[in-house]
């Protein structure tokens, strides 16, 4: 039986993996109704914000790989403040290179049985342009 670590692990690599492949409508269902999803500052709030936020970084030439590391997950009842360094990688003549990096600050509300995103707030290590919506 999978333990509340191993589902929010798995969720933080569902929202990296659904990033990436441009699914942008599923990965609104990650979080709250009333989710906030922070980008360097430009804050998005409740689905429909975040679905439009999401819809503007699907596009393909926008997209490649996320890769999470070094989790860090504090379970406190029904509420995990979680943080993950990142890597974003993206095509390029040569292969892969890493675009940005930095750490994401999770808070996570399990709701009937499920954990999900209620905040998310993104911290580049280096200055990167949000996605426009």
């Amino acid at each position: 039986m999978a333990t509340d670590e191993d589902a929010i692990r798995n969720l933080i690599a569902l929202h990296a993996q659904m990033t990436d492949d441009g699914e942008a409508k599923e990965r609104v269902n990650l979080y709250t109704e009333d989710g906030e999803f922070d980008f360097a500052g430009v804050k998005s709030v409740g689905r429909d914000e975040l679905a439009a936020t999401f819809a503007a970084s699907s596009d393909p030439a926008r997209r490649g790989k996320h890769i999470t590391a070094n989790m860090v997950i504090e379970i406190d009842d029904e509420r995990a403040n979680v943080r993950t360094d990142w890597a974003f990688l993206r095509p390029g003549a040569d292969g892969f290179a890493v675009f940005a990096s930095g750490r994401y600050y999770d808070v996570l509300e399990k709701h009937d049985g499920e954990w999900l995103f209620k905040q998310r707030r993104i911290a580049p290590l280096q200055p990167i342009t949000p996605p426009s919506t």
